[in-house]
């Protein structure tokens, strides 16, 4: 197995990698907004899915990147970790966050979503073996009471519509932290070959749900939407996330945590006038704050994550040391 390349200093291409995944993550509830206009969030959900994984399948084909074959024991193993990792999240999250949008504001949902680090430490601590320390248990306790902030004066003013959403969009965020560990778990397998298999499981998961929905009355804008979110913010993120990383590092990347909730904001007010709440604010600004204290966690987290999925197909299960792991990039342009 080739030696993987350092860690390199973050070049133009890995900055507009970052601002790609900032991007997307903060323009994806706007757009789901616009797409649930007039399209059921089953349609949403799916067509996403199937729009991604078919990007990803053509781009994995037109670069020789095989998929794991279920003929083999170790194929059905990466199989299996790939299914429950689509399930987790993409299938579970997609169909979760219309269907959430229908109760809260887009400017709701990025800040929620904006949780996701805190959520994937505590993930890792229980159930990756990834203890917490000081630091990053007082940003998990931070990052908590800026939820609490949130849902605070849904419950106190009996806005149950508005507690419901938020607790799905919770959820959501459960599944994508969910899928953090379920990937750190799976046998080493090239990174965007996997990420292919995960969304052809979850786009198939999805599909029996659109043979119950309407597909009648869907504008042009909600299509245009749809696609957007599977090219943009999940099939295209999804090569641009892993390159990143094994060029310019998990810490690097990770830092777009702190862009994607402000950018949904900025776009939930620009195209949607939505109000931003003072209590929306704080609840902003305790969750970053809680991103920060456990920062270095969260990037330790993701490197553990991306390098053992990249690294290449069934090296004997062979555990690279922490400090090989630090610096990890594919030996080959997997990524």
């Amino acid at each position: 197995m080739a030696a993987p390349a350092p860690i390199s200093k973050p070049t133009r291409a890995d900055w507009f990698g970052w601002g790609m995944v900032a991007l997307g993550g903060g323009s994806a509830p706007s757009a789901i907004n616009l797409a649930i206009e007039t399209a059921p969030p089953t349609v949403v959900a799916t067509v996403r899915l199937w729009s991604a994984a078919a990007l990803l399948l053509v781009y994995i084909l037109a670069t020789g990147r095989p998929m794991a074959s279920p003929l083999s024991k170790e194929g059905r193993s990466v199989w299996l970790y790939a299914i429950a990792a689509g399930f987790m999240g993409y299938a579970m999250p997609f169909l979760l966050f219309p269907y959430a949008q229908l109760q809260v504001s887009s400017i709701m949902a990025g800040i929620v979503m904006a949780f996701l680090p805190v959520m994937a430490v505590i993930m890792a601590a229980a159930f990756a073996g990834e203890p917490m320390t000081r630091r990053s248990l007082t940003g998990v306790l931070v990052g908590s009471t800026g939820v609490l902030f949130l849902i605070g004066p849904a419950l106190l003013g009996g806005a149950s519509g508005t507690v419901a959403g938020i607790v799905m969009l919770l959820m959501a965020v459960f599944g994508y932290a969910s899928l953090g560990v379920i990937m750190r778990r799976a046998p080493e397998f090239p990174a965007r070959s996997f990420a292919a298999m995960m969304m052809l499981a979850a786009a198939i998961m999805s599909t029996p749900a659109i043979f119950i929905s309407d597909l009648e009355g869907i504008s042009a804008a909600s299509w245009a939407a749809i696609a957007y979110l599977g090219i943009v913010p999940t099939g295209i993120n999804a090569i641009l996330i892993v390159a990143t990383v094994r060029r310019a590092g998990a810490a690097f990347l990770s830092t777009s945590a702190y862009a994607s909730p402000v950018l949904a904001v900025f776009f939930g007010i620009l195209f949607f006038s939505e109000p931003l709440h003072l209590y929306q604010v704080l609840g902003l600004l305790t969750i970053l704050t809680g991103i920060a204290l456990t920062q270095n966690a969260f990037a330790r987290l993701q490197k553990t994550i991306v390098p053992r999925i990249v690294t290449t197909a069934f090296p004997n299960r062979k555990t690279r040391s922490p400090e090989s792991r630090q610096e990890a990039s594919p030996p080959r342009a997997d990524a």
